[in-house]
């Protein structure tokens, strides 16, 4: 369905949306701060390595195998700061790899045996959930993955706003539209590129990755990132009012290959009012076709992202988790 379509649709749907930016739908590029998160401090500059870096490019071609990456040494910090989450305030980490920046919680020490497993969250249009002196994705999902032995990662796009245009996008602030995506799949090697450094600098458990998204950010997770990648990195994938069916028109590996499929498996929740209704159905019984387990949960009468679009991510996440 054209973005420029559904932007007019949405002009007339915006007031009844939730008040965190981050949900305006994928066209919409707002990125006004979101305003509702209680102030944890302001991020100061660390200035120090906290290990290797892991900035450069990756061989994208890394097969995970089996057992844990035995990484070590973590990733230098550009800067610190700190959240207030259900598990208390909560230090985070904000590093660079490659064209993206990353946000990182470390899970409790000692809790449980590494190694650890590996959740990351796309944000939406505007990154407000990204961004701000207490990010909501920080906020919402860091107190989950402090106290179940995950390492938790936001990633901010390339363009700073948007995950499913063009890395190369340099206004934010006017509507993306279909000439914007990412068709080339920059984007998805930068998530690789994440992927990989975080896997060099901790010790991450080889199973499912938990892959989080909100509206732009669950488009790309499903229309670039699984179609090229998803072979070498089954996830849980938690997408919120977002989904598209791959933009290439096929899967770039062999999906009839119950080994390859892994794991991998769907939960998207979205509002029954959702102006992207069609894309995300069309996407669901895309990978149902596909022989993926597909779950969803439908909003009644709620537009898009007019629900706790964030905190239904780390509360699939909790459901998946043994």
């Amino acid at each position: 369905m054209s973005r420029l379509v559904l932007a007019a649709v949405l002009a007339l749907g915006l007031s009844a949306c939730s008040d965190d930016p981050d949900e305006v739908p994928p066209d919409a590029g707002a990125t006004a701060d979101s305003g509702t998160a209680t102030d944890a401090g302001t991020d100061v500059d660390a200035g120090t390595d906290a290990g290797s870096d892991a900035g450069t490019q990756v061989d994208a071609g890394t097969d995970a195998g089996s057992g844990s990456s035995q990484g070590s040494g973590k990733l230098p910090c550009i800067s610190t700061g700190s959240v207030k989450t259900d598990a208390g305030t909560l230090p985070f980490c904000e590093a660079q790899v490659g064209e993206a920046r990353v946000k990182i919680i470390e899970p409790q020490a000692g809790i449980v045996a590494a190694p650890m497993k590996l959740a990351i969250y796309l944000h939406g249009d505007g990154a407000a959930a990204y961004n701000g002196s207490n990010p909501r994705a920080l906020f919402t999902h860091g107190g989950w993955t402090y106290g179940h032995n995950t390492l938790y990662v936001a990633a901010l796009a390339p363009n700073k706003c948007a995950w499913w245009t063009n890395p190369g996008r340099t206004d934010c602030t006017t509507e993306g539209t279909d000439a914007d995506r990412d068709l080339e799949g920059k984007n998805a090697a930068t998530l690789v590129e994440i992927i990989e450094a975080l896997r060099r600098g901790w010790n991450i458990q080889d199973g499912p990755i938990y892959f989080g998204g909100s509206s732009g950010g669950s488009i790309q997770l499903t229309a670039s990132f699984l179609p090229r990648y998803g072979d070498r990195y089954p996830g849980v994938y938690a997408l919120s009012c977002g989904g598209e069916k791959p933009w290439s028109g096929k899967m770039d590996w062999d999906t009839t290959q119950a080994s390859l499929r892994g794991d991998t498996k769907f939960y998207f929740t979205y509002g029954d009012l959702d102006p992207l209704l069609v894309d995300i159905r069309d996407a669901e019984s895309y990978f149902t076709g596909l022989q993926f387990p597909v779950n969803d949960k439908v909003i009644a009468g709620a537009a898009h992202c007019a629900f706790d679009q964030v905190g239904r991510v780390s509360e699939v996440w909790n459901e998946v988790t043994p």
